[in-house]
């Protein structure tokens, strides 16, 4: 890896040390069944434990990770992405074919929220989901009206605007101002009423799809609607025993089999479930591991459903059974993993170990090593989020040089660090694929990163240099834009353009070249309808015959569709 960082206008700063000499692959424990099989009634844990307990405490005196208790008092720090109080998290990030009905790319790209439309796993799997998922989301040329979603065959349209000119910053020039094409409009097909009783602080966890089935996942449930109609398909809630749902997978496998984590008491977020979402049911449950895990980030392959925490490993995706987990080179290590499809990226922090810090990717499936390890030189070094995992970026925080973004190749070899800082301007704030909500957009070798503050625009850098190629905002410029999830099937990035209140926005792509906007048609806002642009997620299958939006909070109307 190359020892300099790169800044976001292509300045050097300090980066991490060169790779060190990759660990002896962990042992791999032996599958057991859960002791005490499936409580199918209750989902109530299935296991007293999916894993052995975690190494002892380290001895008195010996320092502690930036997460471990403080001596003398504190509390021990959450897993990147929770959130207190009704907030949320952005997501994570988005793979191709993540979404509906998206064939196979001919470039790599990305999917972002680590949660939304059968994320590509990796590799020959890959393949596997995108086949059974090409005809996610497809429209049904007939829907039945039915009672409950609110239908909006009617309603108003508008032509295109053209592409904003929003100057030029840093030396960067951004995009032209050329007449867009006018594209279809897109009616509003229906809407669901807002939900009684609904928990407004119940913010968004993941939103999945299959074939037939769109998915909201909050803290209160999961929630299947039919997308031909919007009509309810089916509801889990909350299994008796747990509090509430913690996290959720960033997308189901090819067999529309996902997985949650459930809060059993005092944030104890380690027992793990299945979820079907072909039938709208919980397949089983189980406590991996005998000490608490927070805020686990999860992702499901076809053989496992891999864990990234303080914890490390994959469960059987048949019936939760161990398959494996991780074991520190040190028992005073700790661990923050953090899953990325078919892998998952591995920090850790250890006492009598050298280097003190490390990152190493593994296979989710296996827990073998995939990479070589790559020394840590920050006092607080890890990773943070998964940005993208096809192809592979990685948010890092605390490094020497402050936080950072870690592109990987093809053979998991890592580039040069990007700073998440440009100069004259607000960090990054990256989503993960462990959010759902999408601030940033991987397609190839280009970060697609969502700008906010008084001029809402969409910025593209190189990931191989760390520069800025343009930025891309409405005509308007005090009028919002919003990156949607995934890209099209020519790795394309879209975005939503406001253009005013009660006016229809603007569905276009933007140019990997210089940002140039490409309408795909005009969204009509009828009776009033806010596009609701910083509050929604939106999915658009790649075909763009409808576009989706999930609303962050369960008070609001949770599910929209327009269709042309």
């Amino acid at each position: 890896m190359a020892d300099q960082m790169t800044q976001l206008d292509g300045a050097a700063v300090p980066g991490p040390a060169a790779p060190a000499q990759p660990p002896a692959a962990p042992p791999v424990p032996p599958s057991q069944p859960p002791a005490g099989g499936v409580d199918y009634a209750a989902y109530a844990p299935t296991a007293a434990g999916g894993f052995p307990a975690q190494a002892p405490p380290p001895p008195a005196g010996a320092p502690v990770g930036p997460y471990d208790p403080v001596p003398g008092g504190g509390y021990a720090a959450p897993d990147a992405g929770q959130t207190y109080g009704g907030g949320y998290a952005y997501p994570q990030q988005q793979q191709p074919g993540y979404y509906p009905g998206a064939p196979v790319a001919p470039a790599p790209k990305q999917r972002n929220p680590v949660m939304l439309w059968g994320g590509i796993i990796g590799g020959v799997l890959a393949i596997s989901i995108v086949a059974a998922l090409i005809v996610l989301l497809k429209d049904d040329p007939k829907p039945d009206p039915g009672p409950g979603p609110v239908a909006n065959s009617s309603g108003s349209t508008g032509t295109s605007g053209t592409t904003g000119t929003t100057g030029t910053t840093g030396g960067v020039t951004d995009p032209p101002t050329t007449p867009g094409k006018t594209g279809a409009t897109y009616n509003v097909a229906w809407t669901l009423p807002k939900a009684p009783g609904a928990d407004s602080s119940a913010s968004m966890l993941g939103v999945w799809g299959t074939d037939k089935t769109l998915v909201r996942v909050d803290s209160t449930g999961i929630k299947g609607y039919n997308a031909a109609d919007g009509k309810d398909a089916w509801t889990i809630p909350v299994p008796s025993g747990s509090k509430e749902i913690c996290t959720a997978s960033y997308a189901p496998n090819s067999k529309s089999i996902a997985a949650i984590s459930l809060n059993t008491g005092d944030h104890d977020c380690s027992t793990i479930a299945a979820v079907d979402l072909n039938q709208g049911k919980l397949l089983w449950s189980v406590k991996a591991g005998t000490e608490r895990l927070s805020q686990p980030t999860l992702s499901v392959t076809e053989k496992t459903v891999a864990i990234g925490g303080s914890l490390v490993g994959g469960l059987n995706i048949d019936n939760g059974s161990p398959v494996w987990q991780y074991t520190p080179r040190d028992k005073y290590c700790s661990l923050y993993g953090r899953a990325a499809g078919a892998q998952i990226a591995v920090s850790d922090s250890c006492f009598n170990s050298s280097p003190k810090a490390q990152l190493v990717l593994l296979d989710s499936d296996t827990g073998k090593t995939t990479s070589s390890a790559m020394a840590l030189t920050g006092s607080y070094e890890e990773v943070d989020k998964v940005v993208s995992d096809q192809p592979l970026v990685l948010l890092m925080t605390g490094g020497s040089s402050g936080d950072y973004i870690l592109p990987f190749d093809k053979n998991n070899k890592p580039m040069n660090p990007m700073s998440v800082k440009e100069a004259g301007a607000d960090s990054l704030r990256l989503s993960g694929q462990a959010d759902a909500m999408t601030r940033s957009v991987v397609s190839g070798t280009t970060l697609y990163a969502q700008i906010g503050g008084g001029k809402p625009a969409i910025n593209a850098y190189d990931l191989t240099s760390g520069k800025r190629l343009w930025s891309a905002a409405s005509t308007d410029t005090s009028q919002d834009i919003r990156i949607v999830s995934g890209t099209d099937k020519n790795g394309k990035v879209r975005a939503i353009v406001e253009q005013g209140y009660d006016k229809p926005s603007r569905l276009v792509t933007l140019s990997p070249t210089d940002g140039s906007m490409t309408d795909i048609g005009t969204m009509a806002m009828p009776n009033g309808l806010d596009i609701g642009i910083s509050l929604s997620e939106y999915i658009v299958p790649a075909e763009a015959g409808s576009v989706y939006a999930f609303s962050r909070s369960s008070s609001d109307a949770p599910l929209t569709k327009w269709k042309k």
